[in-house]
């Protein structure tokens, strides 16, 4: 049978134990009721927590933190300058599309880091230094030495990046105890007025396309009949279509991207370039729809369908066609993309006597012309592409409004004959 244990002796065991976690760098960990693994530690007498998803992921954060504290270089999370932070918010914890990695690196590099902002510690931020960070960036923000700040709608990215990556030091990292930004307003996003042909115009332009030497300028006409983003058509190949080219899946996005952000993601595969420069710092990628609603299914009008085979026709003849090859080809083998495909889109109005308007324009005159044609909402959402019909119905109001007038006016008719 045991020995009863001496209660003085193991009072004095609980009392050394923590005597030892009470020391300066000490820590241990435990499991939390949230699932998360929560590691202790006392820095300058004050007790500390580090986490992690599991055990080893949070004795490994704890134990880094000791060694710094060890070594007397360690500084507290909430002690790190915003720019330190956004930068390691950023690399380390922040999972977005690389396009959007882009943007946040000039946000960050370009903006915040030359700024007194990027400069104030965590948790010494307060409301006042965000509204003159912002005022100060729409007066006088602009990248490009012109006069002007910048626009709403980049105002109102680098205002939910920034909440964002402040909501991630609250909740994830245990940094800050309150959002210092919360309640801040930025100048108020309207949307730009949506360009469109007029029928006039579009009939020209289909004409120069149809015309053209180079079968890849029936891109345009193709757009003018399904609505699509020009990184979804270059991104087509001949294997996304359906029997007799009557229907396409829409399952990629063509894109030029850095290296940095898009290498390292299985979801994105880089495009062979002939005559590419190895050491450039983009490259060409195809990757996934930036939503689920972008998988899509689109069949197609007679004119697409035509020319579709006119297209391939040529390829075949220039021997470039190949069952999986991409559809719109130059004469080198390489792909178009959306930056050297919108020289031949000049080129088609040029022929077409038609003013420049962006080639997001066909897009708006497809959508236009499908409202025109009474399309209802939800398809027309599902054709473009939108996550939400309110999407649709906000970019097209206008269209919307000539529709429902229409339709109204059918009553006017009904009455007529009734009389």
């Amino acid at each position: 049978m045991s020995k009863p244990r001496d209660m003085k002796q193991e009072f004095s065991d609980r009392s050394c134990q923590k005597r030892k976690k009470s020391r300066n760098g000490t820590g241990y960990v435990r499991p939390r009721s949230d699932g998360r693994w929560e590691g202790q530690y006392y820095f300058e007498g004050e007790r500390k927590s580090c986490y992690g998803k599991t055990e080893e992921e949070c004795q490994g954060r704890l134990n880094v933190i000791l060694g710094k504290i060890y070594l007397s270089v360690y500084v507290e999370g909430s002690q790190m300058p915003l720019y330190a932070y956004l930068h390691k918010w950023h690399l380390d914890y922040l999972d977005v599309r690389p396009s959007t990695h882009i943007n946040y690196d000039t946000y960050i590099e370009k903006h915040i880091f030359h700024s007194r902002l990027g400069s104030i510690p965590l948790k010494k931020l307060c409301l006042d230094d965000f509204v003159t960070f912002f005022r100060e960036k729409e007066v006088s923000g602009r990248l490009d030495n012109k006069p002007g700040g910048l626009a709403p709608k980049t105002l109102r990215n680098i205002r939910n990046m920034l909440s964002e990556a402040l909501e991630f030091a609250i909740n994830n990292l245990r940094w800050l105890e309150w959002n210092p930004m919360a309640g801040l307003r930025t100048p108020k996003v309207t949307l730009p007025k949506i360009q469109v042909y007029t029928q006039t115009n579009q009939d020209s332009i289909e004409l120069a396309a149809l015309s053209h030497e180079n079968k890849n300028a029936l891109l345009v006409l193709i757009d003018l009949y399904t609505g699509l983003r020009i990184g979804e058509l270059c991104a087509l190949s001949w294997s996304d279509f359906g029997p007799g080219r009557e229907y396409f899946d829409i399952s990629f996005i063509l894109e030029r991207l850095s290296k940095k952000w898009a290498k390292d993601r299985s979801e994105y595969r880089q495009i062979p370039i002939a005559g590419a420069n190895p050491d450039a710092v983009t490259a060409l990628y195809l990757g996934p729809p930036k939503t689920e609603s972008g998988r899509r299914r689109i069949h197609m009008s007679e004119q697409a369908i035509s020319a579709f085979h006119d297209i391939e026709r040529q390829q075949r003849s220039l021997g470039l066609y190949k069952p999986n090859g991409f559809v719109f080809r130059q004469e080198n083998g390489n792909p178009y993309e959306p930056s050297s495909y919108r020289n031949l889109y000049r080129d088609v109005l040029c022929r077409a006597n038609v003013d420049y308007q962006k080639f997001h324009t066909l897009r708006h005159t497809f959508a236009t012309r499908a409202f025109e044609l009474d399309f209802d909402i939800p398809t027309l959402a599902e054709i473009l592409g939108h996550a939400q019909k309110s999407t649709t119905e906000n970019m097209y109001g206008h269209s919307l409004d000539d529709s429902k007038r229409r339709n109204m006016a059918k009553f006017n008719r009904r009455m007529d004959r009734a009389v």
